[in-house]
């Protein structure tokens, strides 16, 4: 948060880009009200304990409200250092609450210089800081405009790239772009999440992609057992289409875990096997 414009922000920036101050953390901004919060009530209590003397009608009376003030304060700090922990949650929540206008404002704004990025040709840069806003927010809007930024850059292995964080709730032809690019680069990003939106939306990928994305996904399936189990239908859909290396790691699954319900998938991948590699060497363990 920048303390002297009021204004939160979910990027990583060190200092604001509309008066150049530093940024304070969220965190040291409730620590901070918080240690003054504890001073500002200590300063009462003393207060409170000095009136109880300078007032004592007599010398007993003095020493009853100095010892009083004595023990309330050591039961005060006894009590503060017991819960400060919870305290200073209380107080961060407190805050949080109060500025939550302030933090959606800072958020639009954040939102908006992503987009600034993009018109300035930097793409890069809006997508990392598309990236960093949805961090704090997951939302089909944002989750897209990543999507177009990144559809932008030319993808390479080296990259940090990402697939699950960025379904969308509903069908999208740039999501779907960007994940059959991201399928050619890494097939590890293809999780259970990821095929089940290709099995739901198949119809449309079909439409405007061609069934040979869902050949290509449905062959990411043979990634781990797991995913073989969950998408069997949808993997013994396509198997006749699958390249013989996609073929051999099948069998040599389902071969591994005989103990495993592989229900038609197995019956099915056999009579493959039989008809297009009975007479291959690799497959000699399967036919």
């Amino acid at each position: 948060m920048c303390k002297k414009c009021q204004r939160y922000t979910v990027l990583k920036d060190e200092n604001c880009p509309e008066c150049g101050t530093i940024y304070s953390g969220v965190e040291s901004l409730a620590r901070s009200i918080f240690k003054n919060r504890l001073f500002s009530e200590a300063i009462t209590i003393l207060t409170v304990v000095c009136l109880g003397i300078i007032f004592a009608p007599t010398v007993r009376m003095l020493y009853y409200s100095l010892i009083a003030g004595v023990l309330f304060t050591l039961g005060y700090v006894s009590l503060t250092l017991i819960f400060i922990k919870s305290e200073y949650r209380i107080q961060l929540q407190k805050l949080l609450k109060e500025d939550i206008e302030k933090i959606k404002a800072g958020i639009q704004l954040d939102s908006i210089r992503a987009k600034e990025d993009v018109r300035a040709d930097n793409v890069a840069a809006s997508y990392d800081k598309l990236r960093e806003i949805c961090d704090f927010i997951d939302t089909d809007q944002l989750k897209i405009r990543s999507v177009m930024a990144l559809n932008e850059i030319a993808l390479r292995k080296d990259m940090e790239l990402e697939l699950e964080t960025l379904i969308p709730s509903a069908y999208d032809k740039g999501f779907l772009k960007y994940a059959l690019e991201v399928v050619k680069i890494n097939r590890s990003l293809i999780t259970k999440k990821s095929i089940a939106y290709f099995v739901e939306h198949r119809t449309e990928i079909v439409r405007d992609y061609g069934i040979d994305s869902l050949i290509t996904v449905a062959g990411s399936a043979l990634r781990m057992k797991l995913y073989i189990l969950e998408f069997s239908d949808f993997i013994q859909e396509f198997i006749d289409y699958f390249p013989k290396d996609r073929i051999l790691r099948l069998c040599n699954i389902l071969h591994a875990n005989p103990e495993e319900n592989w229900g038609s998938l197995a019956e099915k991948t056999k009579h493959l096997v039989r008809l297009k590699y009975n007479y291959d060497p690799d497959f000699k363990h399967f036919v």
